[in-house]
């Protein structure tokens, strides 16, 4: 390698650090405020009791708060054990100031909080866990807690609430796409939102592993990865997320079928759940990162779309009117409000709309109320933490306009506040918490038919760790005869994760009267075949299933495809699928990509396309422009050029890397905001201008994404830049889907 070459490549990587050193901005950019300054009010830090008189929420719910600083400071991550007592990540160490000051030292804790009188407030603290450097996630299960402080993930023993010798469970849970960066690297981009699902998996956010305690030994596989905080799931165990700016999509399937394939867009699997991304703020919104960009804001100042969505979780409480269950409750920090979907569900695909017309569920005049994440309570309310912090958004991507509003009202120094609060009906005290963990097995597992998706929740989790044979033929009559198809759920999976689920309580499942049920049993049905691999044992399976093919519920069909294809093949299969490959929606995707699995060197060689060779010149510069993707595409592309579920779209295959490089270029001296359709599915998104590279570097880049993953794309030439950064030298807003559409 050349002396020149290695300098290049040198430069390359150290750009990230040199050319975004106010993260957010494009060079040349113009940030003027859009609200003119007189008309921005003072958004002086408030007490927890005057916070609380400047929310607004729909009529019937009323506010209150749990906890508040000094008690905690900075609150990110909720989650209460089976006795409720409440368990607090504080991030201390976060945006501290501007520019991240800090952020390396060990000032952040997870602390215990326990309301020991009954009113509904904290009034008992202890820290569980001092020291840490950022930490991104926690979670309580196998009689300890996971614990993320990047990049690794811990696993804490808990006795008498101290921590026991911690266990490396991943050394690369949360890690960016800059080795160099250590600590410092991006939470918004990195491992996050520990989930126990009703499967007995854990899945997370950005991190493309699910793991399990499996014979006293963590095991890990992959999964597709998703973005980007604040993962929650549903009676039926389906994963539901948001990112930033699209507000919630979910897995209609399980992801555990496709594990690391990204080859092609995956059925059912980040399905965007809300379609609708307009906001309804109760203040006029200035203090958002892009707040001078057109369409960020609407007229009044109000927030137009979402923009910082987290925390989601669905609500499955027993407190609330029945019309709020199975609801999905975002926060949106940056313009100080939590939304309210309904949901609804057509042949196993889930859709949402905002329960209120032209509003949102609860909203606050106080530009400090910061919601990032919910979570359901074991009375059966729902509670909010609020970091109550002046800059929210990370230092990476801090725009010089959102640090001088902060500065202008001095909320860039609220630091170290946080407060904790829950929704109730009115009319309706919450119920004392129940205490779970001393009950019985056999009281646990009543406790799978409760109405509260958090009491089975936790029942299940403790009938799984405590491994009581004594429950099993309790457990067996539940699955069978319990009136809620979610308790039969329940106790199915309980037998699952105690390695007790049998042949016979397959087959019941196999005709139970509700479609999810059934789609278990089917699922179940893999285990056969897993524990006795042999062609006898398949056929058998095979056979059973396949009559499934015309069972009226969507459920049944999508499952049968999804685990047609985890079984070896057969005639029968294959006939079944190109039935169900006949259909339409999630059956017919399901079953066409299974169908397309059975014949992969024949799926592979279809994506393979013939492209001249590349000159010298060309391949020099295609080599600068893989190092260039790797230092700023990488994070929010990925390495398999795929992008990520709602975050960022793909590249590999994408019509806008195939059609005219004219457009290209400008997306990347520019930048892209607002709805995209890429490959059928639209994305929102708000990709930052790169045009501090030269023109030799983007044109290095381009060539790499015109080149790579199959792709035979004619090469970007540095010329070409050149001529369009003239042309456009005096925009100053980046590109839309329709301003480039005129384009040829």
């Amino acid at each position: 390698m050349t002396v020149q070459r290695i300098f290049l490549i040198l430069t390359i990587w150290s750009l990230p650090l040199l050319a975004f050193a106010q993260k957010g901005d494009k060079q040349g950019e113009v940030q003027a405020s859009r609200i003119p300054k007189e008309k921005i009010p003072p958004s002086p830090p408030l007490t927890p009791d005057e916070a609380l008189k400047q929310f607004k929420i729909q009529p019937g719910f009323k506010v209150e708060l749990v906890a508040s600083e000094p008690m905690i400071q900075v609150p990110t991550i909720i989650q209460f054990d089976p006795d409720g007592r409440l368990w607090v990540v504080e991030m201390r160490g976060f945006m501290a100031t501007p520019d991240g000051t800090g952020e390396t030292n060990p000032v952040s804790r997870i602390s215990i909080l326990e309301d020991t009188d009954g009113d509904g407030r904290m009034d008992r603290h202890k820290v569980f866990l001092d020291g840490l450097v950022m930490p991104r996630a926690l979670l309580l299960v196998n009689g300890g807690a996971l614990v993320c402080e990047p990049p690794n993930l811990w696993f804490y023993p808990i006795k008498n609430d101290q921590p026991g010798e911690r266990v490396l469970v991943a050394s690369d849970f949360a890690k960016d796409a800059d080795p160099t960066l250590g600590v410092r690297m991006n939470p918004e981009h990195s491992g996050n939102s520990l989930l126990l699902a009703m499967d007995n998996w854990i899945y997370s956010l950005y991190h493309p592993f699910r793991y399990r305690l499996i014979d006293g030994k963590w095991q890990r596989e992959p999964v597709p990865q998703r973005a980007q905080w604040g993962l929650s799931q549903d009676d039926f165990g389906r994963l539901y997320y948001t990112s930033n700016s699209d507000q919630l999509r979910g897995d209609m399937v399980p992801p555990h079928y496709f594990g690391a394939k990204v080859k092609q867009k995956l059925p059912g699997i980040g399905v965007q759940v809300a379609k609708d991304q307009s906001t309804w703020p109760a203040r006029i919104n200035p203090g958002v990162n892009r707040g001078y960009q057109t369409g960020t804001l609407r007229d009044d100042g109000t927030l137009a779309k979402f923009t910082a969505a987290c925390g989601t979780c669905i609500y499955r409480g027993d407190l609330f009117p029945s019309d709020a269950y199975g609801n999905a409750f975002i926060c949106e920090p940056s313009a100080n409000f939590v939304r309210r979907n309904v949901l609804s569900e057509q042949d196993g695909v889930v859709s949402a709309r905002n329960a209120y017309t032209n509003s949102e569920f609860l909203a606050s005049t106080d530009e400090l109320f910061r919601p990032v994440n919910i979570a359901n309570g074991p009375d059966g309310a729902l509670y909010i933490a609020d970091m109550y912090h002046g800059i929210i958004q990370h230092r990476f991507f801090l725009t010089s306009y959102l640090r001088g509003q902060a500065h202008d009202r001095g909320i860039d120094k609220v630091i170290d506040k946080g407060r904790i609060w829950r929704v109730v009906p009115d009319g309706k005290k919450a119920l004392p918490a129940p205490r779970l963990a001393s009950l019985s097995s056999a009281d646990l597992v009543k406790q799978l038919e409760h109405a509260s998706g958090w009491r089975r929740d936790i029942a299940h989790r403790l009938l799984v760790e405590r491994r009581e044979t004594s429950t099993v033929e309790a457990l067996k009559t539940n699955a069978s005869q319990a009136t809620n198809p979610a308790s039969r759920l329940h106790a199915l999976w309980t037998l699952e994760g105690m390695d007790k689920l049998d042949d016979a309580t397959i087959s019941t499942a196999l005709k139970d009267s509700h479609g999810k049920v059934r789609a278990a049993g089917i699922r179940f049905s893999e285990r056969t075949f897993k524990k006795n691999p042999n062609p006898t044992t398949a056929s058998a399976v095979s056979e059973k299933l396949v009559s499934f093919a015309a069972d009226s519920s969507a459920d049944v069909q999508i499952q049968l495809a999804l685990s047609l294809g985890s079984l070896p093949q057969t005639d029968k299969a294959k006939s079944a699928l190109a039935v169900l490959a006949k259909g339409s929606g999630l059956v017919r995707d399901t079953a066409a990509y299974t169908l397309a699995s059975f014949e992969p060197a024949k799926a592979e060689a279809s994506l393979a396309t013939t492209a001249r060779a590349l000159t010298p010149e060309e391949k020099v510069r295609f080599d600068a422009g893989k190092a260039m993707y790797e230092a700023t595409c990488l994070a929010c592309h990925q390495i398999h050029g795929m992008g990520q579920i709602g975050l960022a779209p793909p590249l590999a295959g994408s019509e806008w890397v195939a059609g005219s490089e004219n457009r290209l270029i400008r997306i990347v001296i520019h930048g892209l905001r607002g709805p995209i359709k890429v490959k059928g599915e639209s994305y929102e998104m708000d990709m930052p201008a790169l045009g501090v590279l030269d023109d030799e570097q983007i044109s290095a880049a381009l060539t790499y994404v015109r080149r790579e993953w199959g792709h035979a794309y004619e090469p970007v030439t540095p010329a070409t830049v050149k001529k369009i950064r003239d042309e456009t030298a005096a925009r100053e807003d980046a590109w839309t889907m329709a301003d480039l559409l005129k384009i040829p």
